[in-house]
């Protein structure tokens, strides 16, 4: 063979041979890239994320045992109290004008019943009627005095103090109307007495008035006695609408509240969406805005009356009860709360981006040794933000696409990261 044959062969042969070497390379290096991750048993903590703020987990409303005024304020808005600290004195006179008037009532009442039993049958209904008059007609002039007192301060005060001062007044005014009315009953009865009245009748009615008029002279000494507005225990106290000297007060109304600072619940909103994973007792780790370290607690109620959210979303309140330690807390702080729903101590996991969702059908690509992929079918169980339980499909030490899995089919081959 001629020397220039065997160089051209040669050339050749070295030709071929880097033409396939090139293409082996960029077949290897035009396989797509992708993220993968082994399935492990671990534990799985799923949780729902709910923002909320610090509400006071004890306070309690002081209010006044009868309808009167604030003679006397003893501490201003925000103060730091005791327990059985005074907050204010109501005015006594009314309160003592009752006890006279009741301990009047059971007066006539007790005389009634010595007249029902001593008295014929006219003199009993007579002597009867006459003792409901009597009260009548006193209690026709108190209803009008405190009435008439009440209106003379109310035209006095400011406006304010005048929205303040309207639901006394409109209990005042209630109790002159029905003081009138029984008057004109009484009256009524008196007129219409008969010889023929029925003395075991009169001895039941007369019975029954002396137990509701010392039950009353009971109560408006109480009444009395509770003149003195106190903290029910330590903790800051707060004013509902206008309070000072010269306030009404009405039975029902708070006029205080007092709250202990040092025990704070976090109020968590939690979405309708998660509502039905979150139970009394789960645990809890609250962020606050203004701390660096999360606190531990738990869930102590779940509310079932829906709440409206700035974005129009329908939520419902969660309280979550936590040891602030040494932490200065206020009501008011904002946070957010994890509440541990569901803790899955050896469940077998995967990365939440390795399961594709077809329709209601979950699936993985699986990696084989060879770096090529094959579709597998799996049931995936619960699941967080990062993390999916696969209860079926899988096994440990199975290793997924995580990223890159679009466009890929079965036994195609890849490259990993």
């Amino acid at each position: 063979m001629k020397r220039k044959t065997v160089i051209a062969i040669g050339i050749g042969t070295a030709v071929v041979l880097a033409l396939g070497g090139g293409y082996a390379y960029s077949a290897a290096n035009n396989r797509p890239l992708v993220g993968s991750a082994t399935a492990a048993v671990g534990q799985l903590s799923v949780t729902v994320s709910a923002s909320g703020s610090l509400v006071a987990a004890h306070s309690r409303g002081v209010y006044p045992p009868a309808p009167g005024t604030i003679a006397k304020l003893r501490v201003a808005d925000g103060d730091t109290v005791e327990a059985g600290q005074a907050l204010a004195v109501m005015a006594t006179g009314p309160l003592k004008l009752a006890v006279a008037q009741a301990r009047a009532t059971l007066s006539a009442a007790v005389a009634q019943v010595e007249a029902v039993r001593n008295g014929v049958p006219s003199a009993i209904d007579r002597s009867a009627a006459g003792a409901a008059l009597a009260a009548a007609r006193s209690q026709v002039s108190t209803a009008a005095k405190n009435y008439s007192a009440f209106v003379a301060d109310y035209r006095d005060a400011t406006s304010e103090e005048r929205r303040a001062m309207r639901p006394t007044l409109r209990t005042l005014r209630t109790a002159k109307s029905q003081a009138a009315a029984a008057l004109k009953a009484a009256q009524s009865g008196l007129g219409k007495l008969s010889v023929a009245s029925r003395v075991a009748l009169a001895q039941t009615a007369a019975a029954q008035a002396v137990t509701a008029a010392d039950q009353a002279l009971a109560q408006a000494k109480r009444n009395l006695a509770r003149a003195e507005l106190t903290a029910p225990f330590a903790g800051t106290v707060s004013f509902h609408g206008s309070v000072e000297p010269g306030s009404g007060l009405t039975p029902g109304v708070a006029v205080f509240t007092v709250t202990d600072p040092t025990r704070m619940d976090f109020g968590a909103s939690v979405n309708e969406t998660d509502i039905a994973a979150v139970a009394k007792g789960q645990p809890a780790t609250v962020t606050l805005d203004a701390f660096t370290e999360p606190f531990q607690g738990k869930v102590t109620r779940v509310l079932a009356t829906p709440e409206t959210t700035g974005t129009g979303t329908v939520a419902f309140g969660v309280r979550v009860a936590f040891d602030g330690g040494q932490a200065r807390l206020f009501s008011g702080m904002s946070g957010s709360a994890e509440i541990e729903v569901q803790n899955i101590p050896d469940a077998l996991t995967v990365p939440i981006e390795a399961v594709l969702t077809d329709g209601s059908a979950r699936s993985v690509l699986v990696l084989a040794a060879d770096d090529t992929v094959h579709r597998r079918q799996v049931t995936v169980g619960a699941a967080t933000d990062s993390a999916a339980q696969v209860t079926s499909g899988l096994a440990a030490g199975d290793r997924v696409v995580t990223t890159g899995a679009s466009g890929l089919v079965d036994g195609q081959q890849v490259r990993t990261r």
